[in-house]
C-alpha cells in the first residue's frame, strides 16, 4: 500500500508539472506571438502617422532603412506594384495585388495575415497599412524568431520541470509516510487500540478489528485451558501416550510413556521434535508404530526391562491423508503376574487338594471293600482319614482366609497391644512347643498399634509355629517387640535349620516349601508365609527376612504406630 501511495503521487506529480510546464511553455509562446504582432502593428501605425510628414519617398525609404533586421518593410502601389523591399530588389519582386493583406489594406485602410513567405522561405506575419497618398505599407516579421526565443529556453525550463520533479518526488515520499503513519501506528499496536490516534474514516476498521481482537483472546483463553488440563490429564497419567508427526518424530510425550519405554526419568522436551526410536529401539516398537504411521490401528505387547507393556497405535487422519499417529502404552506387568500366579495357584491348590483327597478316598474304599477286618486297623484307617480331613479343612480355611485379604476387606482397626499379642500366641503355642522340645521367650517393651486384632494373631502364630515346627530340639524361639521411630518392630527369630538364601523371596509365595519333605511331616499347607505377607501389606507395613543355613531364621515386620495415642 505505501510503495502504491507514492507511485500514484509521484506519477500525479510529475504529470501536473509536466503539464503545467507545457501550458507555460505554450502560453509563453503564445503570448510572445501576440506581442510581437502587437509591436509589428503598433510600427506600422506609427509609421503611417509619420508619412504625411516626411518629405516624399525617399525619406521614408531612409525611415525604413532603420528598422531593426527581424522586420521587413514593403512599400507597395495601388495596383500591386512593388515600389520598395527592404530585403530584395523592388523590381525583382512579383506584383503583390494578390496578397489578402495588401486587398484588406486597400479596402479597409488595414490589413493583415499570416503565411509561409516564398521569399524568406518561413513562416511570417504580415500587417499593412493604406498611406494617405494610397500606397500600402506593409511590415512583416517572421515567427521563428519566437521559436528561437522559445527554444534558448528550453534548457532552463528542463531544469525547472526536473527540480520541480525532484521536490515533487521528496513531497510525495513524505506525504506518503504522513499518510501511513497512522496505519503504521494501528499495525504495531493491533492488540492494543484504546489509544490508536487513526482517521475518522479507519473508526469501522478499528471497531471489526477490536470485536475480532475481543473473540481471538476467548478463543485463545478457552484453547489455553484446555492445553493446561489436557497437559495436566496426561502428565498425570499412569499410562503412556505419544503423539508422533509423519515424519516419525515426537510431537508430544508424558512422563509415563518417557519412564516405560526408556526405563529413564527424562523431560519432555528433550524428545520434542526428534525421532521416536529414541525412547525404545525395540523391533517390537518401531514395528508397531510403523503400521500406524502406514494407516494401520496396530496392537502388539512389548517386553522390555523385566516389565510388559501394552502397546495401542492407531494413525491420526486429516483431509484423507495420515498426518501422524497416537499411540497408547499401558503397563500390564502386574496383570501378566496376577495371570501368571492365579494359574500357578490354581495348580497348585489343585494338586494340594488332590493329595489329602485321595488318601480319603483311598482309605474309605478299602475299608467299604472289606479289606481292613481288624478293629485295631479300621481304628487306624478311620485315624489317618480324620488327620487327612483335618489337613483339607486347614488349607480351605488358609485358602479362604487368603482370599477375604486380597479382596481388601474393609479395615475395621483398633487399638491392639503387642505384648498381649505375644503372651496369647506363646500361650497357645506352648503344647507344640513343649512337644517339640522348643524354648519360647518374649522380649522387649509393649508397643500400641492400630489393627485387625485377628489378623495380627494369625500372623505372629504363623511366624512362632514354622519358627517351633523348622527348628531342632532343645532349640529356641524369641519373640522380640520395641519402637523404632515412627513404627513399631516384631521380629521373631528361632536358632534352627535356616533358609538357604537363594529361597528368602519365594518363601513368601504361596504352597512354596523349602524343604517338601520336611513340610509334609509337619503338616504345613504352604500358605502361611503368604497369609503373613498378605496382613503385612494390609496392615500398611513391611516385612524382612533374614536366615543362615544351620544357623536359624528371623523374620522382621514393622508396622505403623498411631499418630495419636489411641483411647
Amino acid at each position: 500500500m505505501k510503495k502504491r501511495i507514492f507511485r500514484t503521487l509521484t506519477l500525479f506529480s510529475v504529470l501536473s508539472v509536466t503539464v503545467v510546464a507545457l501550458i507555460i511553455t505554450a502560453f509563453s509562446v503564445y503570448s510572445n506571438m501576440w506581442q510581437m504582432e502587437r509591436n509589428l502593428q503598433e510600427t506600422v501605425q506609427s509609421i503611417a502617422d509619420s508619412y504625411t510628414q516626411w518629405d516624399g519617398m525617399e525619406e521614408c525609404r531612409i525611415f525604413l532603412d532603420t528598422l531593426s533586421d527581424n522586420i521587413r518593410a514593403t512599400l507597395i502601389d495601388a495596383d500591386g506594384t512593388v515600389l520598395y523591399e527592404t530585403d530584395a530588389e523592388a523590381n525583382e519582386m512579383e506584383n503583390h495585388l494578390d496578397r489578402p493583406e495588401i486587398q484588406a489594406a486597400i479596402q479597409d485602410g488595414r490589413g493583415e495575415a499570416s503565411r509561409k513567405s516564398t521569399t524568406l522561405n518561413a513562416r511570417t506575419y504580415y500587417y499593412a497599412v493604406r498611406l494617405d497618398d494610397g500606397n500600402v505599407l506593409r511590415l512583416a516579421r517572421e515567427y521563428s524568431n519566437m521559436y528561437r526565443i522559445v527554444f534558448n529556453s528550453v534548457i532552463i525550463i528542463l531544469l525547472w520541470i526536473t527540480l520541480l520533479i525532484a521536490v515533487s518526488v521528496i513531497a510525495s515520499r513524505r506525504l506518503t509516510i504522513w499518510l501511513i503513519r497512522p496505519i503504521v501506528h494501528l499495525a504495531d499496536h493491533i492488540g492494543n487500540l484504546e489509544d490508536a490516534d487513526v482517521y475518522d474514516e479507519l473508526e469501522p476498521f478499528i471497531r471489526h478489528i477490536r470485536e475480532q481482537n475481543e473473540a481471538i483472546d476467548e478463543q485463545k483463553s478457552i484453547l489455553q485451558r484446555e492445553r493446561e488440563t489436557l497437559n495436566i490429564v496426561t502428565r498425570n497419567m499412569r499410562e503412556g501416550v505419544l503423539l508422533i508427526s509423519d515424519d516419525r518424530n515426537i510431537i508430544s510425550v508424558n512422563p509415563s510413556a518417557i519412564i516405560m519405554l526408556s526405563g529413564q526419568h527424562a523431560r519432555a522436551e528433550d524428545y520434542i521434535g526428534r525421532t521416536f526410536l529414541l525412547l525404545n529401539r525395540t523391533k517390537t516398537w518401531y514395528e508397531c508404530v510403523d503400521r500406524a504411521l502406514k494407516g494401520e490401528n496396530a496392537e502388539d505387547e512389548l517386553r522390555y526391562q523385566g516389565a510388559v507393556y501394552r502397546l495401542f497405535a492407531s494413525p491420526i487422519l486429516r483431509n484423507g491423508r495420515i498426518d501422524g499417529s497416537v499411540v497408547i502404552v499401558l503397563d500390564v506387568t502386574q496383570k501378566r503376574l496376577a495371570e501368571q500366579m492365579r494359574r500357578e495357584f490354581s495348580a497348585n491348590v489343585s494338586h494340594e487338594l488332590k493329595t489329602p483327597l485321595t488318601s480319603i478316598s483311598g482309605y474309605a474304599e478299602m475299608m467299604e471293600l472289606g479289606m481292613v477286618q481288624k478293629p485295631e486297623d479300621q481304628q487306624e484307617f478311620a485315624r489317618r482319614i480324620h488327620k487327612e480331613a483335618l489337613r483339607l479343612i486347614a488349607l480351605i480355611n488358609d485358602i479362604i482366609r487368603l482370599s477375604r485379604i486380597e479382596e481388601g476387606m474393609p479395615k475395621k482397626f483398633q487399638p491392639v497391644s503387642l505384648r498381649q499379642l505375644c503372651e496369647e500366641t506363646r500361650e497357645s503355642l506352648l503344647p507344640l512347643a513343649e512337644r517339640e522340645q522348643i524354648a519360647l521367650h518374649i522380649t522387649g517393651d509393649d508397643c500400641l498399634v492400630m489393627g485387625d486384632p485377628g489378623m495380627l494373631t494369625e500372623l505372629l502364630y504363623n511366624l512362632s509355629e514354622n519358627a517351633i515346627k523348622y527348628n531342632r530340639p532343645n532349640g529356641h524361639v524369641w519373640i522380640t517387640m520395641k519402637k523404632q521411630g515412627s513404627e513399631a518392630m516384631l521380629a521373631v527369630r528361632d536358632d534352627g535349620i535356616g533358609i538357604p538364601e537363594e529361597s528368602w523371596q519365594r518363601v513368601f509365595e504361596r504352597f512354596y516349601r523349602v524343604d517338601k519333605s520336611r513340610s509334609k511331616q509337619t503338616g504345613g499347607t504352604g500358605l502361611g508365609l503368604s497369609i503373613v505377607k498378605h496382613i503385612v501389606e494390609y496392615h500398611d507395613g513391611r516385612i524382612a527376612l533374614e536366615s543362615e543355613l544351620g544357623s536359624g531364621t528371623t523374620i522382621r515386620v514393622w508396622l505403623p504406630l498411631p499418630k495419636h495415642a489411641p483411647q
